[in-house]
């Protein structure tokens, strides 16, 4: 495929959105009921224009094309700022060339489009804006304001090329296609009014007649206003000199972007570190090659005297991207330029830097990292207007513009004519410390799955592909959000037969994986799933059909407790054998209550106990396998467990060194532990966390220390088990390797981040002949556990070296899951392994587990409706009302493409599909930015594997996607990526299935 865009025409786009209103009542997927048509009742008045709510889309990826322009204004975006244009029109811009995946970074910085393309579409997207407008809105003001963007020297920028473009927006009249497209409007107005069914479903007011009046009235005055762009390294009498000439040649209201590295790199530097983003690496240079205050107060003060002297506006824009060293190697620049949220604080920062030099009469337009959540507090200190670029990249995609837009007009935000610079410092100040501009409060950088991406029926639950037991999470927390607890409860056991405990201290890699990390923050899921194993649990014993036949299952862990409860119930006989005195394990007998109550065990217990399941407690483990066999039992499943710490690597010769596992133990069972007054524990993992917070709980401790050779970032404890150890008052010292503990001292080696690594992480080497140490009573290492193999190879029992699900062993009918297999893993994935070897020797018995399938679920469908929402976690059913139900619906990749070159066709019927919303790419549309590869749930690429519409077959030549084209009465097809275009026939496949949907139901599309 070509990464070079091809725009509709006009009477094409307005076919298109004739069509799609029409049969779906959207445009470009925005549905009619996500129109945001209303204005504030107090607009803003800016560059001569009223500004009916002051938020719109950056110069950016979406607003290059007509339906950019238009979908940001049916959701709310009043203010454009246009993609930036320059002499250089045919720019080779290496693809893809956007990263959204957390911040956002980027490597293409002006316009795709040649200028007279460019011109074309803004031109086009003003008609057709105005043309909704009295369509929807009868008489009612437009009030947009189109910002136009040039660059990047002064030369380029009075050439001819930049010249025209400049002088047409600010006045259409002679540009030979505004008066055509006009009158194909007019003509178009006429088609809509002899279409009664159109009018009725779309609640059309305004007639006909004063249709045709408001577009023969749209001004040809397109824009009077210019953000000027100046990339990184532009001198600062450049760019005085290219806003002197736009003040007085061109007449024209100017904004000058300023650079967060205004704020100095030792500013910038320490922020992003202690900010969490200490993997980033800056360029002293570029901040030496950027304005410096001193020039910008030069050059602001200047020019704010001649834009009086004009009768003109002069402001800043608040910022550009920030160069960082490319670390991830996804783009392929060597440097890429950052923004989205780890660029607020620092934009705001500046902000606040502007202010108290220049005071609060300077005006100030707003973009870095501005979102749903800071919109309102910005807007309320007298900045305006906020553009967005990174956040419209995220999945809701422009809907998310809605939910900022209804916001302010919920609020009524009242325009400020003056900055409020108390307010300025205020939100500076707390950007800083703000959680939510960390780092770490997001855990997963991607939820992306291991699978290849479908041409057809891509739908997934991610949430339900990372759970190593494949829980239904969307049906459970459905039924809870019906407060169907119950049947919630039932649901959850039908694969998980511990879920008090997992409602606890399961790692919820669902969570990690959950589709709402990319509007707002994760559905609390494991927190559902205790509410309903609380509200949902019975005492009422299971009716069992026995079938007589006897297994043996040795250990009384998370795996021998789960494949004991799906056995049972499945009517085997069932004997677990363990040798402590009671069933649980580790998590009984290790970790600590005020992690985990006595209550949730108990209960999980007594669920497994009362289907019949027996327990031989103080069991030995020198046991003979075939003496098992002898007894009768005809299934042998070990699942022994990994209690048996690692060595520390740390000498010692006067002190011991406590292990984890040991010291959990004891504290477990009393409660204590003689540990003296400061304590240091060694590892980053959950049982690190566990560790140290007990330590505090012990009597006579008044410091405990977490000690870690990586930096916190890297740690891979839990975010919620970190932050309880914050809490609580551990310290946290990082970037250490502990290598010798004598005296009462424990010396360290000092790390430093090293080069990146594969994925995406720094390594950490030694610092040469540096060291640190630190005074210590006790030191504790939690850096990991392993299993006792010795009763393995007593039985003379092997296994393949996967480390993944239960399996067969060499012994006949003997399986063997859990940390006996895996080494030391989680809760769940114990639990997974045990319900695996339930599977495998139900199956060899040919039976089969029974499911729950509760009755009048509710697969109500959420994605893609913008839903952002910072006020999570109310109340149990609104936060289960959060779940977006994505194993129903996906469409990510339609949210996340500015230029809506992926699209949802609804197919009517042929039985194959497993759901109407089918995928189809737009090849014309696409640039290959790469951002629907970014939000993807698979291991895919949209853009390159989805099935692909081409509008000729030059396109389709370009291309190895799979799709097709419509040449006069004939249709190619390519069935497979990378394969040979042939001539389409008709045949029973899901292909083609779609290709005839879209002949008889979607023939808008296929014009050219």
């Amino acid at each position: 495929m070509s990464d070079k865009m091809c725009p509709l025409s006009f009477s094409s786009t307005l076919n298109w959105i004739y069509g799609e209103l029409k049969k779906d009542n959207s445009i470009f997927g925005i549905h009619r009921d996500s129109f945001v048509l209303r204005n504030l009742d107090s607009s803003l008045e800016l560059f001569d224009h009223k500004l009916g709510i002051p938020i719109g889309p950056a110069a950016g990826p979406h607003t290059q094309l007509t339906q950019n322009l238009v979908s940001a204004y049916l959701t709310g975006g009043r203010f454009f700022e246009l993609k930036t244009v320059q002499i250089m029109d045919e720019l080779e811009i290496s693809k893809p060339c956007i990263d959204a995946q957390d911040e956002c970074y980027n490597i293409e910085w002006s316009q795709e489009l040649k200028v007279d393309q460019s011109i074309d579409e803004y031109i086009k997207a003003w008609l057709i804006i105005h043309f909704l407008n009295s369509l929807f809105n009868s008489n009612r003001e437009l009030q947009i304001i189109f910002n136009i963007s040039v660059g990047y020297d002064l030369k380029g920028i009075q050439s001819e090329k930049i010249n025209y473009f400049i002088e047409t927006l600010k006045d259409a009249s002679k540009y030979p296609s505004f008066l055509k497209w006009k009158e194909e409007l007019i003509s178009f107005s006429k088609i809509i009014f002899h279409d009664d069914k159109f009018l009725a479903n779309n609640n059309v007011k305004s007639t006909n007649e004063e249709l045709v009046s408001a577009v023969d009235c749209v001004s040809p005055r397109i824009s009077n206003s210019m953000t000027l762009s100046t990339m990184h390294g532009c001198p600062p009498d450049e760019i005085e000199a290219i806003a002197n000439y736009l003040l007085t040649e061109k007449k024209i209201h100017t904004f000058i972007k300023l650079n967060p590295t205004l704020l100095g790199y030792e500013f910038v530097k320490s922020t992003l570190k202690n900010l969490g983003y200490n993997y980033l690496t800056l360029s002293e240079s570029s901040f030496e090659r950027d304005l410096n205050l001193n020039d910008a107060k030069r050059i602001v003060a200047n020019l704010k005297s001649k834009a009086e002297e004009q009768n003109l506006t002069f402001g800043v824009k608040l910022s550009n991207t920030l160069p960082v060293q490319n670390y991830k190697n996804y783009l392929k620049d060597k440097e890429m330029y950052l923004s989205g949220r780890a660029l607020y604080p620092l934009t705001i920062n500046l902000a606040k830097l502007i202010t108290e030099t220049f005071g609060c009469d300077i005006s100030i337009s707003y973009s870095g990292g501005a979102n749903l959540l800071n919109t309102i507090d910005i807007l309320s200190t007298g900045i305006a207007p906020i553009t967005y670029a990174t956040d419209l990249l995220k999945p809701g995609g422009y809907l998310r513009l809605k939910s900022i837009a209804e916001k302010i007009l919920s609020l009524q935000i009242e325009p400020q004519s003056n900055l409020n610079i108390e307010s300025i410092s205020k939100l500076a100040e707390n950007s800083l410390t703000e959680s939510v501009y960390q780092k770490h409060s997001r855990k997963a950088n991607s939820i992306k799955l291991n699978k290849p991406l479908p041409v057809t029926d891509c739908f997934i639950a991610p949430c339900v592909e990372a759970c190593p037991i494949n829980q239904d999470v969307p049906e459970y927390i459905s039924l809870i959000s019906q407060n169907r607890f119950e049947d919630a409860f039932n649901l959850i056991t039908s694969k998980n037969s511990l879920p008090h405990i997992t409602g606890y201290i399961c790692d919820h890699q669902c969570m990690f994986h959950c589709t709402r990390i990319d509007y707002d923050k994760s559905v609390e899921i494991r927190e559902l799933k205790k509410q309903a194993a609380l509200n949902g649990y019975n005492e009422l014993a299971n009716d069992i059909n026995s079938n007589s036949i006897s297994v043996a299952i040795i250990g009384a862990g998370p795996s021998g407790l789960s494949a004991a409860y799906f056995l049972a119930k499945s009517g085997f006989d069932v004997t677990v054998f363990e040798h402590e005195m009671n069933a649980g394990g580790i998590v009984k007998n290790v970790i600590p209550h005020f992690r985990l109550p006595e209550s949730a065990i108990e209960k999980d217990i007594q669920f497994v106990e009362r289907i019949g399941v027996r327990f031989v407690f103080g069991a030995d483990y020198n046991f003979s396998i075939e003496r098992l066999k002898a007894e009768g039992y005809k299934y042998i499943y070990l699942a022994i467990g990994a209690a048996k710490s690692q060595t520390s690597g740390i000498t010692s010769i006067d002190s011991e060194i406590l292990n984890a596992v040991g010291f959990l133990w004891e504290y477990r069972q009393n409660g204590d532990h003689k540990l003296g007054e400061k304590v240091a524990v060694i590892g980053g993992g959950n049982s690190a966390m566990d560790s140290a917070r007990a330590a505090l709980r012990c009597s006579g401790v008044k410091e405990v220390s977490i000690v870690y050779r990586r930096t916190v970032e890297q740690m891979p404890a839990d975010k919620e088990e970190y932050e309880a150890a914050i809490d609580d008052g551990v310290l946290f010292k990082e970037l250490l390797q502990p290598i010798d503990f004598s005296d009462g001292k424990l010396k360290c080696r000092k790390m430093q981040l090293g080069e990146i690594q594969k994925d995406g992480r720094r390594g950490v080497t030694p610092v040469e002949n540096k060291f640190e140490h630190l005074e210590m009573d006790s030191i504790i290492s939690a850096i990991g556990e392993i299993v006792d193999a010795e009763i393995l190879s007593k039985n003379k029992l092997t296994f393949n070296g996967e480390k993944s699900a239960a399996t067969a062993t060499n012994l006949e009918n003997v399986f063997i899951g859990g940390d006996a297999r895996r080494g030391a893993a989680t809760v769940v994935e114990a639990i997974a392994d045990g319900r695996n070897a339930a599977d495998q020797i139900m199956l060899k018995e040919n039976l089969s587990s029974k499911e729950y399938s509760p009755s009048n679920l509710s697969t109500e469908r959420k994605i893609g409706k913008g839903i952002v929402d910072f006020n999570y976690g109310k109340d149990i059913t609104t936060e289960a009302q959060r779940c977006l139900m994505c194993n129903y619906e996906c469409n990510k990749c339609v949210d996340v493409c500015p230029n809506r070159a992926n699209i949802v066709i609804k197919t009517s019927g042929g039985g194959l599909f497993k759901d109407k919303n089918q995928i189809l790419h737009i090849d014309s549309f696409c640039n290959e930015c790469g951002n629907c590869e970014t939000f993807c749930p698979y291991a895919g690429a949209p853009y390159k594997e989805k099935f692909t519409f081409f509008r000729n077959e030059v396109e389709m030549q370009e291309s190895a996607n799979p799709g097709f084209c419509v040449i006069d009465t004939e249709i190619k097809i390519r069935k497979v990526r990378g394969s040979e275009i042939e001539i389409y026939s008709e045949s029973d496949s899901k292909v083609d299935l779609l290709i005839k949907e879209l002949m008889t139901n979607y023939r808008y599309i296929l014009a050219n």
